[in-house]
């Protein structure tokens, strides 16, 4: 009995302590999202948008580089596994949104005019309707999963083509007008407007609709490429 308590117990740690390890690999991706989001937002103050959409990529590129959980990198393969992946997942998005917060409020305190454009940006957003949101959202969920699987395939993952998929399909949803959830966390955060009952549905849809995107276009690639 006493036996079967120890190990009763240790998995609960090991547990919490995979728990503990995914939410702070996820704050970190979501704090290299920001980053990439505020080169976007100076880039736009200063009417060079081409510009940060670019170096946007620099934020999902570190991510994929050093094993960040980046929420829109991961919901593709929901289908293909257990139930508990579902709570993995909340886990990631949960991560990634505080890391998204701490990010907004310090860049939103220390640059006031980055502040001002993700606010305008923001309001753009939100004078969508819902299924403008869901579809934006899936668009984009489509083009980082085509980024993040190539990126993840078993060869080489030093090679060029994988960094240049990257930097063209980062910089193509965010001139596309795309919607990238941890992205907008960032922007909303930013802009004081995530805390509001509209910025956090906003956050919800545009998270649901990565999810189908890549979820949809992960199962079909695997139902016309199956062997």
């Amino acid at each position: 009995m006493i036996e079967y308590c120890r190990i009763v117990k240790d998995r609960k740690v090991r547990v919490r302590l995979k728990f503990v390890k995914n939410l702070f690999s996820a704050v970190l991706a979501g704090i290299m999202i920001s980053f990439g989001g505020a080169v976007y937002l100076a880039c736009v103050a200063a009417e060079k948008a081409q510009l940060g959409a670019v170096l946007f990529s620099l934020g999902l590129s570190v991510i994929l580089i050093m094993g960040f959980l980046l929420f829109t990198g991961k919901t593709a393969y929901l289908l293909e596994n257990k139930p508990a992946y579902i709570p993995y997942l909340l886990t990631i998005w949960l991560g990634n949104i505080l890391g998204c917060m701490l990010m907004g409020l310090m860049v939103g305190f220390a640059k006031p005019n980055l502040a001002e454009t993700a606010k305008t940006l923001c309001e753009a957003k939100l004078g969508q309707t819902p299924w403008q949101t869901l579809i934006l959202g899936a668009l984009c969920g489509i083009l980082v999963y085509i980024a993040v699987d190539y990126f993840k395939s078993d060869d080489d993952k030093k090679s060029l083509p994988k960094y240049l998929l990257v930097f063209t399909c980062v910089p193509a949803f965010i001139l596309c007008g795309f919607e990238h959830s941890v992205a907008d966390m960032f922007y909303f955060a930013a802009a004081n407007t995530l805390y509001s009952v509209k910025g956090i549905v906003y956050i919800l849809l545009v998270s649901a609709g990565n999810l189908v995107g890549a979820v949809a276009f992960h199962m079909l690639k695997k139902a016309v490429l199956k062997k």
